[in-house]
């Protein structure tokens, strides 16, 4: 079978790292075009600002050199523009007069400065800021031209605005809005970052709408709506952008404010994608490159027929770029009637911090001064992380702190993904020296920079250790350097969706596992995404001698004479040669041949005790006073939990008597009864190393106590490590943090809401009936 003929419309950030991922997983079976209307290969526009004020050159944000495109098969044409799509004949036409034909489309147009609809705007001097041209043309205008006014105070607007200060220009911002980057700050944090730039320089202009350029063929200034007037000899456009949708919308394809795409990225044409700013995702266009790689990554694996997860959308983070000033927003930052806030200002030291949050969990964040944590408190916005375990990292201050203190597996270059442990383990493997030979070897720090200083404080901090900080340290197994819970944190961010999914992402040094982390794995994301189907499903009991063993389920240790009568009737029919009474008070069939089994099942009309690992063992009873309450509510509680997957196997047991004839005391949970109403332990553990359990709370009725189990189950399933005991579970946790999640009667809800919805799913049903 021949190569397909991938085609790629716009050689930018977005689109070309797409390809990437494409060669990354399945480069061989393309024959790939890509089409770039600038005269350049794929540059770094975001660094663009940076050229501006001198930090760096055109040459050094140069992303993927003509060499590489060689070195990789691509045919690249540039300063060529693609003028048309048909999605019929499958073909691309060019302003060069050339025919493409394709069997896979990739368009990643991006998108262009929304030019203000202006009296004069089309006159020499007004620019957008996009485009290294743009750059250039500012570079030179700053040799002739003393007065400049940059229309928009967003994040572009007041990069553009420090690059020509530096270039030895009187600049203006002018901006619409009462306050600067209103989009990503409250008005206290953006009257500190307007004080700081007016300090180095900048003019603002608040509350203007520009209605006019004057001049006559070349711009002299511009008019407001308020009739007033300001010279200026070069006017930079930086209000906004539009996505570049012509192309897709003349040619058929599915467009709102930009091009419809699915979860894969896919537009309503077969065979046809897109990719970065020229795509609307669930009606948002997003504009940050981590989200446009994140899609990428996502485009990439589909394409190539690989199984991937689902692009989901991302959480929008913004770093201001400008020497001397750091600004960091993530998520929502506008409080409404739904949101709290956590604040720490300190004007004398010029730092402002606040965080966002809705029903306790972190939802955004604006720092102003100190951003050394911004990882960590991105993290925890993906993550959703709770209020009290914020407040740390919140009030943290200095870089160093924060990279000593960050976990191998946090996100350093949220652009690349890339973690500090992956960087450690680059830095020691191949002795890298400086921020740039890490980013040569792990891409971090080549899109947006912002982790650039986190990457040096990472470098010092390695360096001081002297390596002791082991990639392998306390790991979920040899096979990766990362611990349970930063894989966890890992499937939860990137939405991974199954074993080999996380195996290939998280870079594992044995592509198939083994027998310590598959199984891991399968756990985590089963109880991260209820509906995966299980890669390692739940086994049948087999004697040594090759039979099988059945269990019919008894809720609660009840049966009646047509269950045993059915039960009689499969065992003479098939010749079952015996059934066994076991501790836990249930039958067991022994002596099935396989090839039976199935037919058992279905004639005995009884669903059957599911044989899991990690499940609730038949809940013991107690056989003296209160007999038929307590077997009624075992048996209720078994019907919503018998199915569940559980982190390891857990005994409960319920007593009605003084006696504690059930042992209960010493389950992984117990209900005994007591003076006025049912004690409710956890964390005992029976056999040579026998001990109680704590006392976790005290229920009036069984009904009640029933409810605690519930909560307290489906905390322990979403916190506990994989094969983590109920009693190890809770001495890591701490028994009175357990104690306040389950007296939060709202959480307690939440949790038993959780654990009824995740024991009717589908597959769950299927277990309870085919069992």
């Amino acid at each position: 079978m021949g190569k397909q003929k991938l085609i790629l419309i716009g050689n930018g950030m977005a689109g070309v790292r797409t390809i990437e991922e494409i060669l990354k997983h399945g480069g061989h079976a393309f024959d790939i075009v890509i089409i770039g209307s600038e005269p350049h290969p794929n540059y770094n526009r975001i660094l663009l600002s940076s050229v501006l004020q001198g930090e760096t050159n055109l040459k050094d944000i140069t992303l993927n050199s003509r060499k590489w495109y060689e070195e990789h098969g691509i045919t690249l044409y540039t300063g060529e523009t693609a003028v048309n799509i048909d999605t019929h004949k499958q073909t691309v036409s060019t302003d060069k007069n050339r025919e493409l034909a394709y069997d896979k489309l990739i368009i990643a147009t991006g998108s262009s400065p929304f030019i203000l609809p202006v009296p004069g705007a089309d006159k020499e001097g007004v620019y957008g800021f996009r485009t290294i041209e743009d750059c250039r043309a500012f570079i030179d205008a700053s040799k002739r031209f003393h007065q400049a006014a940059v229309i928009g105070g967003g994040i572009l607007g007041l990069e553009a605005a420090r690059g020509l200060v530096n270039l030895g220009m009187e600049v203006a911002v002018i901006h619409h809005s009462s306050h600067i980057m209103q989009n990503q700050l409250d008005p206290a944090a953006s009257a500190m970052l307007q004080r700081e730039l007016e300090r180095q320089g900048i003019r603002f202009l608040l509350e203007k709408d520009t209605n006019a350029v004057l001049g006559k063929s070349r711009a002299e200034g511009v008019r407001f709506q308020d009739g007033t007037e300001m010279r200026a000899d070069l006017i930079v456009m930086a209000a906004g952008v539009r996505p570049n949708i012509e192309l897709a919308k003349g040619s058929g394809l599915a467009v709102n404010r930009a091009i419809i795409v699915n979860d894969h990225m896919q537009t309503n044409v077969p065979n046809v994608y897109a990719v970065g700013e020229c795509a609307e995702h669930n009606g948002v266009v997003y504009g940050l490159i981590k989200p446009l790689y994140e899609q990428g990554r996502v485009l990439a694996k589909h394409i190539c027929g690989l199984e991937c997860g689902r692009y989901r959308g991302s959480v929008q983070s913004a770093t201001l770029k400008i020497a001397g000033v750091d600004v960091f927003s993530a998520g929502k930052i506008k409080e409404d009637d739904t949101t709290t806030a956590i604040q720490l200002i300190d004007e004398s030291a010029g730092i402002y911090k606040k965080a966002m949050f809705q029903a306790d969990k972190m939802v955004g964040v604006m720092l102003y001064g100190d951003i050394a944590n911004k990882q960590n408190l991105l993290d925890s916005i993906v993550k959703q992380r709770d209020i009290t375990v914020v407040k740390k990292d919140f009030f943290q201050s200095g870089a160093e702190s924060a990279v000593a203190s960050m976990p191998l597996g946090e996100t350093i270059c949220q652009c690349n993904a890339v973690s500090k442990g992956a960087i450690i383990e680059a830095v020691q493997r191949h002795h890298l020296k400086t921020a740039e030979d890490v980013k040569r070897c792990t891409k971090a720090s080549g899109s947006c920079g912002g982790c650039r200083p986190i990457i040096e404080e990472l470098l010092i901090h390695t360096a001081e250790r002297s390596h002791q900080e082991p990639a392998g340290a306390n790991t979920m197994c040899p096979c990766t350097v990362l611990t349970e819970d930063e894989v966890v944190q890992e499937i939860q961010m990137r939405q991974l969706s199954s074993v080999q999914d996380v195996i290939s992402a998280l870079g594992w040094n044995k592509t198939s596992g083994c027998s310590v982390c598959v199984p891991a794995i399968d756990y985590y994301l089963r109880m991260i995404r209820p509906d995966i189907k299980a890669a390692t499903p739940f086994e049948e009991t087999e004697q040594e001698d090759g039979m099988c063993t059945l269990v019919p389920q008894m809720y609660g240790g009840l049966t009646n004479k047509d269950e045993l009568r059915r039960i009689a009737d499969v065992m003479e029919k098939y010749q079952i040669p015996q059934a066994v009474l076991t501790h836990d008070q249930r039958l067991q069939l022994s002596g099935i041949r396989r090839d039976e089994l199935q037919h058992i099942k279905e004639e005995l009309h009884m669903p059957v005790f599911p044989r899991k690992k990690q499940a609730i063992a038949p809940i013991k009873t107690c056989p003296c006073s209160h007999q038929e309450s307590v077997q009624a509510a075992a048996a209720e509680l078994e019907k919503h939990t018998d199915s569940l997957l559980m982190p390891a196997k857990i005994d409960i047991a319920i007593s009605a008597c003084v006696d504690d004839c059930a042992l209960a005391a010493v389950r992984d949970i117990g209900i005994v009864k007591a003076v006025g109403g049912w004690e409710l332990y956890a964390g005992g553990q029976g056999g040579q190393n026998a001990r109680a359990g704590e006392l976790l709370s005290v229920a009036g009725t069984l009904e009640e106590a029933g409810e605690y189990i519930k909560g307290f189950l489906q905390y322990y399933r979403e916190t506990a490590n994989y094969l983590e005991q109920v009693g190890q579970w809770i001495e890591r946790a701490g028994l009175i943090h357990v104690r306040e999640v389950l007296f939060d009667d709202e959480l307690r809800r939440q949790l038993m809401e959780r654990l009824e919805e995740e024991s009717r799913l589908p597959e769950q049903e299927m277990i309870k009936g085919l069992m």
